[in-house]
């Protein structure tokens, strides 16, 4: 037999009316005491299994579980027991270092507004909140708007917030600004020079000379960075990537609050 034509169907695979057949198939039974009841075990258990160490984040972090959307409580837990025990060792810092537990949770409220809107996320600000405190930082004011100027300073160079941290708190420690320090931020594009030569109203040269000298002092240093980099953790919030990294940081915020330790 002679072929006439040739023809090609394309089949288009389709979800539409799945949901409303779905429950039709079960009858009008509600799935969603049952997966309450799941999540509840499995916090249960989890928390049991863990022993003392992680009860509190088990009832803080895994209780959500039976409530929150697959969706959110998969993005939130990710990294959840990291973060936990990141601001637990914060926390246990601070405590060692003769804090109160009134201080520890302003301590903890000023790193959480540090990074409140930015991609960092709160177990980050509360380790460097620990080590800035140590190294004589004030909490309030004076501690938040150093971790601010972290986050900017960690945007602009393009590391994590713990290691532009690291940075700030060996200014700190030796109370002056020294050339290993300086280098490890102008090699990945942080303007410091430019920096303080606006600052303190010298040349780019002068600046230089002045830190062989160990002349420039970490406040003058902060407030350099902080009037040159203010505000680009924020700014950066405003792009897409930056704003799905906004998502994940609030939620983990959200799975924790700050709390002193008992």
């Amino acid at each position: 037999m002679a072929t006439l034509a040739t023809a090609w169907v394309n089949i288009v695979p389709t979800l539409k009316g799945a949901q409303n057949r779905i429950a039709a198939e079960l009858g009008g039974i509600d799935l969603k005491p049952a997966g309450q009841k799941l999540g509840g075990n499995l916090s249960t258990s989890l928390v049991k299994a863990s022993g003392k160490g992680f009860a509190t984040i088990g009832k803080l972090g895994l209780g959500t579980l039976s409530t929150i959307g697959g969706g959110i409580t998969a993005l939130a837990a990710k990294g959840g027991f990291a973060r936990a025990l990141n601001i637990e060792n914060a926390q246990a810092k601070l405590k060692g270092l003769g804090h109160s537990a009134e201080t520890i949770t302003e301590i903890m409220a000023n790193a959480n507004a540090a990074v409140k809107g930015t991609a960092y996320g709160l177990d980050e600000a509360a380790t460097v909140a620990a080590s800035a405190v140590a190294s004589g930082i004030k909490p309030g004011e004076q501690l938040t708007k150093v971790l601010k100027t972290v986050g900017d300073t960690a945007q602009i160079a393009g590391m994590g917030f713990s290691d532009a941290g690291a940075i700030f708190t060996s200014v700190m420690a030796r109370g002056k600004l020294q050339g290993d320090d300086m280098l490890q931020l102008t090699s990945r594009g942080v303007p410091v020079l430019q920096a303080l030569s606006d600052q303190l109203g010298v040349s780019t040269q002068d600046v230089s000379d002045m830190v062989s000298e160990g002349k420039i002092d970490f406040q003058t240093f902060a407030t350099a960075m902080d009037t040159y980099l203010g505000g680009a953790a924020l700014a950066a919030g405003e792009t897409f990537s930056g704003a799905l990294a906004n998502v994940k940081a609030a939620l983990s915020r959200l799975a924790r609050r700050p709390r002193p330790p008992r």
